[in-house]
This record gives C-alpha cells, sequence and structure tokens, in this order.
C-alpha cells in the first residue's frame, strides 16, 4: 500500500507524519473503539501533520484516550508533549524503559546527536513527558467494542520496544522492530540505529511476530502492508539482516573501517532509487549510524 494517509480497515488508520518534512519515511497510526487510541507520535516537528490528519479523518484531539509510544526513538515520542498541549487528558502508555526516556530524554537525545553526526540537525526536540503509564508483555488493552490491544515485547531494534496486536481486525502495530522497509522501491534496511540494538533479539522478535495470524502488518518506517505480502516483509528483513551481517563481520574484521563498510553496502545497494533520492550527508549518517549498531551490538 502506497497512499500516505488512509483508513487501513473498520478500526485502523494510517498517518503519514511528513517526518523532515518528506512523504513516507515515518507513520504514525490510529485504532478506534469506543475509546480511541494513538500509536506512536512521531517527532516534535510533526505535530501539526498528525493533527490536521487526525481532523480529516474526523477524529478531535480531545476525544484520543492514549498514546501508546513503541520505543525509545525520538521519531515516535519527542512528538507527545505537542499533542498533549491540544490533548490534555489523554494518558501516554510505554514500556518501563521507553518511559524512562520519555521522562528524560536528554542524554538519549545527545547520544542520537552524536552518532548522527553532520546531520545532526535531522534530530528534533524531544521535551519531556511527566506521566507516563507503564504498559508490559501479555497485557490486553480493552478499547470497547470490540477492539484490543494485546502488547507484545519485541526487543531487538531497542530493549524497551513493543508491537501491539489487535486481534479483531488482525492488525499488527510492529513499530520499528521489522526494519525500515520501501515498497515503491522494494528497499529493505535493518533497523539496527546504535547503542540500543541487539542482532539477536531482533532476529527472536521477527520469529515472533511471524508466529501471530494477522491481516494487516503496521510499521513505523514505513506504512502498512497487507497479507501475503505483510509476512513476506518480516521474512526478507530476516534475510536483509543477515546479508548485512555477512558484509559487516567481513569488511570490519579485515579493515576495523566503518568508511570501508559503508562504501561496500554502497556497492551493493547504491542503485535503489530510494537510496538515490536522499541528499548525501542524510544517506551516509543513517548507513553509518546502521553499520555502527552492527558493530556494537556484535562486538566487532
Amino acid at each position: 500500500m502506497l497512499d500516505s494517509d488512509f483508513q487501513i480497515n473498520e478500526h485502523c488508520y494510517q498517518i503519514d507524519i511528513q517526518q523532515w518534512m518528506v512523504p513516507r519515511v515515518g507513520t504514525c497510526y490510529v485504532v478506534k473503539g469506543d475509546k480511541i487510541f494513538l500509536i506512536d507520535a512521531g517527532t516534535s516537528q510533526t505535530t501539526e501533520k498528525v493533527l490536521k490528519t487526525l481532523e480529516e479523518f474526523k477524529i478531535k484531539p480531545d476525544s484520543i484516550s492514549a498514546i501508546v509510544v513503541t520505543h525509545e526513538h525520538y521519531d515516535h515520542g519527542a512528538g507527545v508533549a505537542g499533542l498533549l498541549e491540544r490533548m490534555p487528558t489523554t494518558m501516554v502508555l510505554a514500556s518501563e524503559k521507553t518511559a524512562e526516556i520519555l521522562k528524560d530524554p536528554s542524554d538519549f537525545l545527545e547520544t542520537s546527536k552524536k552518532h548522527y553526526g553532520e546531520a545532526a540537525g535531522l534530530v528534533s526536540p524531544f521535551p519531556p513527558v511527566k506521566n507516563v503509564e507503564i504498559i508490559e508483555e501479555g497485557d490486553i488493552i480493552n478499547l470497547g467494542g470490540g477492539v484490543s490491544l494485546e502488547v507484545v515485547a519485541l526487543p531487538g531494534h531497542t530493549p524497551g520496544s513493543i508491537g501491539l496486536f489487535e486481534s479483531k481486525t488482525k492488525t499488527f502495530f510492529a513499530g520499528d522492530a521489522v526494519c525500515n522497509y520501501n515498497a515503491q522501491y522494494e528497499f529493505y534496511m535493518p533497523p539496527s540505529f546504535p547503542e540500543l540494538f541487539n542482532y539477536e533479539e531482533y532476529l527472536k522478535s521477527l520469529d515472533r511476530i511471524l508466529g501471530y495470524d494477522f491481516d494487516y502488518l503496521c510499521m513505523g518506517h514505513f506504512g502498512t502492508q497487507k497479507q501475503p505480502k505483510a509476512k513476506q516483509v518480516v521474512k526478507k528483513a530476516a534475510e536483509t539482516a543477515k546479508e548485512w551481517k555477512k558484509i559487516i563481520e567481513d569488511i570490519y574484521r579485515k579493515t576495523k573501517s566503518e568508511e570501508k563498510v559503508y562504501q561496500k553496502l554502497l556497492e551493493k545497494y547504491g542503485d535503489n532509487e530510494y537510496v538515490k533520492n536522499f541528499p548525501e550527508i542524510i544517506r551516509k549518517s543513517i548507513l553509518s549510524q546502521l553499520i555502527r549498531g552492527y558493530i556494537i551490538s556484535l562486538k566487532l
């Protein structure tokens, strides 16, 4: 599915947050039962886009009962504070590890900027959120009207990553636990951002997702896939992660050079239009971070 903003099924909606003011980079979602939940909040720079799209869906901001943040990264949680200004009675739900960063993101934000290097300006401000309710593996959140969300622990991309499974519509909200995927150009990148990535846990979480009977897979980057494509994306994500591991291990062990690994990945994947469309400074920053995530996780 290539549309940016649309109703996925009877109870679920997709919002393109237009991260970095670019379409089809980042996503958040709405689940609507008797209660309405927003899954992920984008960055502090995407708040107006989220609010505008809610209005187009005829959903009033103050009708949203809760924002669920799927993991620790700024492009999923930094938008919470701005949204709460327009929905002050809305609860914020997250895993324990994610809640820690939502409450005090200062150290995490500085680490993120360090890894972005020359592209550190892409990292949005991350205002703290005072009140966060902890949710954990196995919790069932009842939204009414036969709609519920099962909390699924999906560590790997980050330690605090969770997914949410809505059984009535068979919709699995995976956050960034699957991969960075562009359907238009069939491009896959492992979500191996440093310093929270764990390669082995990531592969286990992909297997865990495949154990669910879902019709729709909703990812943070980017968008929704319907079966049979949905499970194919998860399987291809695992294959791609293993390909990257081999390339990074082979080259980095011999050279201890992130630059040489970067050049090899660019040689292998650089002809894809998705990669070409990014300015060099962003392409270099993102790929270098993903490489570094592997190096740290694999202790190379």
